[in-house]
Formats: structure tokens, sequence, C-alpha cells
């Protein structure tokens, strides 16, 4: 069975337009204590920093499916 051709798009779009939402109701400002500082910063900010650290943590935490060359 095919897919439509456009199915990437619009999911694509779909999910765009989620993340879109998902920003606007997150822009309120928070505060972040970290050790001995504080900082206000916009709730979305912390989310999306938050989520890269995490995925450069999984990225270097599993190992490569890659066979080491000769």
């Amino acid at each position: 069975m095919r897919r439509p051709k456009h199915l990437r798009l619009i999911v694509a779009a779909s999910l765009g337009g989620l993340l879109l939402l998902f920003a606007l109701q997150n822009m309120a400002e928070v505060d972040l204590t970290l050790l001995f500082w504080t900082f206000r910063v916009k709730r979305i900010l912390l989310i999306a920093v938050s989520v890269l650290i995490g995925m450069a943590i999984g990225w270097l935490l599993v190992p490569s499916r890659h066979p080491p060359r000769a």
C-alpha cells in the first residue's frame, strides 16, 4: 500500500504546529536557581535547553552501532 506523497509534509506541519502551540503556552518567566545564582528565564527556553542537554547525554552514552574500522 502506497502512502500519499505529502504525508511527511503533513506530519511535519502538524508537529510544527503543536510545537508552536506548546511554545506559546510556556512563555512565562520562571526563577532558575543554580548553586548560588538565581536567573529569570522563559520557561520554554529552560525546557529547550533541558531537552538538548538530555539529547547530548544520550548521544554520548549510547555506543556506536558501526563496527570499528581496521
